[in-house]
Order: structure tokens, then C-alpha cells, then sequence
């Protein structure tokens, strides 16, 4: 029987009598801290490797190629032939204006087309992305991380880097020449020669075959467009933030323009994140609730064995209400010791993922990625909390269910 002492019990004094009650069946209780400690370590882990992918597949797509937003004339997403009649100048004023916006670290302007690219023998279908190589720099950091010869560099005038399939398919090997034919808006078909700087591995099947990137003057001279560019990318202090500050871009620019983020050029990855979140979150959620159905059993099993202690408390004077608070009580403290060692160990874990990385490599691509889980403090404290909570009502049940017992018949139990 408990050590029950005359009067008001003090909080400290209720914590040592849970503590008490806890270490009478150590098996059990060890049992339910590891149940607590793999559950919520596992739920940290899968949140670190979905905040993970999300970085991961972010990286690519903004650092690697779009940026983070972009800016076009309004009309130019949704043409379709006619998308060179859908221009912005390339004006020193717009960029001023784009990059004094809160939130926009670089600016770059672009000019993307479809043309021809071929060798003289065989000739392809080319999606070309014009770049000015010292401020594109600052908004694709890792454009050509890991081209196969060179990137493109601002004395090379009429360099391209292609896709390392396209380039394979039209057996051309960096220094070679090929020729690229597009037709400007005026529909004037026009041809330049271009040097074969660089083939670059591609994270997706398309670029691998069809991407050249060019110099911004090279290509407006081919489409004999001089001072015209379809888009500006503009880099970000936090490519989560996209989103947010497109709207705010879109709303100081006004209607002539379309702001558009990374994710709204490729709803397929918005979509693909979205049912990651709530696949995660279902998951946690169902993790959480095993956790509360093994500690509520654990309960049970608690008010089960000790009906007897139970009847001789309420017979010697105990309210109702502090058996429920003592069995609580319990219950709170074996939760609070499975999050510390819970979130011990998940952080840990995630660490350490994120310290050596997972080697990934995404369908259709040429080279291999680093998934590096990585989770908030937020998110540490928020999955500790509902855990708690999960477990201090898992244990009201069978509390009150104690608490409703009748002295007599709880002394009469063998």
C-alpha cells in the first residue's frame, strides 16, 4: 500500500508517490517507456525526413534551375505558339524595383524558347534557357554543380551547355560546334552557330533531353529580340517563403505582371508535398494513438491489480478526485520520461542522418542526391506536447473508472 501521509498532500509529495507507484512494476513500466521512446522517436525521424525531401527536391528545382520566383508579363504562362509576343524589357529600373523588395536576395533576367538545335546530319526539338551568367549565379547556385566540362561563363559568348542525352544523341563533345535555328516574334526563322561548352547531368528525364543553356545575348540576337526577356528569378532568404513573397511582389507590381513561385510552375511537386505533409501527419497522428492505447492498456492493467490498495484509500479518507489526480499523475510522469528519451533519441538519430546523408537518385536522373533530414524546435516541442497529452487522457479513463469503485467491493476482490 502507497505511503499515504495525514493531510493535504503537496505537489512534491504526489510527484514522490507517483514515482513510488511506477518503479512497483518495473517490467511493465519499462515495457511502456520503450513503446513511448521508439513511437515518438519514429515520429520525429519521419517528420525529419519530410522536412528533408521537401529541402531536398526545393534545392533542385530553385537552386538548381527556376529560382525561387518569377516574374513574367502577364499572358505568357498561359500562351502557348505566341509565347515570345508576351516580353518584359530588360530594365535596370525593374530590376532595381524587384530587388528592393523585402525578402529578394538576387535578381536575374531570362529569355526561355523552344528552337532547333542540330549538327548538320540529325536535329532535335531544344527548350533553351538564357541566362546571364554572373547574376544567375546568385540565384542558381548550383546551375552546373556538376556539369561535364564547363558551365557558362561571361567571356563565352556563343557557349551552351546541354543536357548530357541531348547531348549524347547528337554526339556532340564539349568544343564542338552544333547550330541552333528559333523563330523570334516576327516570324523570321533565324540560325546562329553555338560551342558546346558543357553536358550536364540532369535531375530530370526532360532537361537530360531536351535543356540547352545559352548567354542572354546570344539568345536575343538568334530571336533578334535586343533588350527583351521573358522572365525575371529572383532568389530568396527562404525558398519556404516563395509563396508569401510572390503575393507580395504580385501586389506591388500590379496586374501587367505575373508572379508566379517555384512550386506554381510545377503543381505536380506542390501536389506531390501536399499528400507528403498529410501522409506524415496521418502517420504521427496514428503513431500517437498506439502510443495512448498501450499506456491506457497499461492503466488498466495498474487499476486491475491495485483494486484492493485502491478500496483502502478511499476507506481511510482519500477523495475520489486525488485517486484520479494519483493515477494520473502516474501516467503524466511516464509520459514526460518517454518524450525526454523519446525526443533524445529521435533528435539524435536525425542528427546523425543529417550529418553523413542519404544517398538518393530520383527516376530518370543522371546524378545521386543527399537527402539530410533536418527538424524545427518546433516541431521537438510540438510532437513532445501532443505525446504528453496523448497520454494524460489515454489515463483518464481508467482513473475515473478507479475513482467510481466502491471501498466495499474493492476490499472484498482477491
Amino acid at each position: 500500500m502507497p505511503w499515504i501521509p495525514k493531510g493535504k498532500l503537496t505537489d512534491m509529495q504526489w510527484i514522490l508517490l507517483a514515482l513510488r507507484n511506477l518503479t512497483r512494476n518495473r517490467r511493465r513500466t519499462a515495457v511502456t517507456l520503450a513503446g513511448l521512446t521508439i513511437g515518438i522517436g519514429a515520429a520525429l525521424v519521419l517528420q525529419g525526413f519530410a522536412t528533408g525531401i521537401v529541402t531536398l527536391i526545393g534545392g533542385l528545382m530553385v537552386e538548381g534551375r527556376l529560382g525561387a520566383v518569377q516574374v513574367h508579363k502577364t499572358g505568357h504562362l498561359q500562351a502557348d505558339q505566341n509565347a515570345l509576343d508576351f516580353t518584359l524589357p530588360d530594365s535596370a529600373e525593374l530590376r532595381a524595383r524587384l530587388a528592393a523588395m523585402p525578402g529578394v536576395t538576387a535578381v536575374a533576367a531570362r529569355l526561355s524558347f523552344e528552337a532547333t538545335l542540330g549538327n548538320g546530319q540529325q536535329s532535335t526539338l531544344a527548350l533553351v534557357s538564357a541566362i546571364e551568367p554572373v547574376a544567375d549565379r546568385k540565384v542558381c547556385p548550383v546551375r552546373f554543380a556538376n556539369v561535364i566540362g564547363k558551365g557558362i561563363e561571361s567571356t563565352d559568348k556563343n557557349g551552351a551547355v546541354l543536357g548530357i542525352r541531348l547531348a549524347e544523341g547528337l554526339r556532340a563533345l564539349p568544343g564542338e560546334t552544333l547550330q541552333l535555328m528559333a523563330t523570334g516574334p516576327d516570324n523570321r526563322p533565324n540560325l546562329l552557330d553555338l560551342r558546346v561548352a558543357g553536358k550536364l547531368p540532369a535531375t530530370t528525364e526532360l532537361d537530360a533531353r531536351r535543356l540547352v543553356v545559352v548567354q542572354l545575348g546570344y539568345a536575343q540576337e538568334l530571336l533578334q529580340m535586343p533588350g527583351r526577356v521573358t522572365e525575371y528569378s529572383l532568389a530568396i532568404n527562404e525558398f519556404s517563403q516563395a509563396d508569401k513573397i510572390a503575393g507580395q511582389v504580385q501586389a506591388a507590381l500590379g496586374p501587367d505582371y505575373q508572379v508566379v513561385s517555384w512550386l506554381d510552375l510545377l503543381p505536380q511537386i506542390r501536389s506531390v508535398l501536399g499528400m507528403l505533409t498529410v501522409v506524415m501527419r496521418v502517420v504521427v497522428a496514428v503513431l500517437l494513438l498506439l502510443l495512448a492505447t498501450a499506456v491506457a492498456n497499461t492503466m488498466y492493467m495498474t487499476v486491475h491489480e491495485r483494486v484492493r490498495e485502491i478500496g483502502t484509500m478511499l476507506a481511510l479518507g482519500v477523495r475520489r478526485q486525488e485517486v484520479v489526480r494519483l493515477l494520473v499523475s502516474e501516467a503524466i510522469l511516464l509520459g514526460i520520461l518517454g518524450s525526454c528519451l523519446g525526443v533524445a533519441a529521435g533528435t539524435l538519430l536525425v542528427y546523425c542522418l543529417q550529418t553523413h546523408g542519404v544517398t538518393l537518385r530520383a527516376p530518370g536522373a543522371d546524378v545521386e542526391s543527399q537527402l539530410r533530414p533536418s527538424i524545427s524546435a518546433l516541431a521537438v516541442v510540438g510532437t513532445a506536447l501532443l505525446a504528453l497529452v496523448a497520454t494524460a487522457l489515454a489515463a483518464a479513463g481508467p482513473a475515473w473508472r478507479a475513482a467510481k469503485l466502491s471501498p466495499v467491493e474493492c476490499l472484498r476482490a482477491t
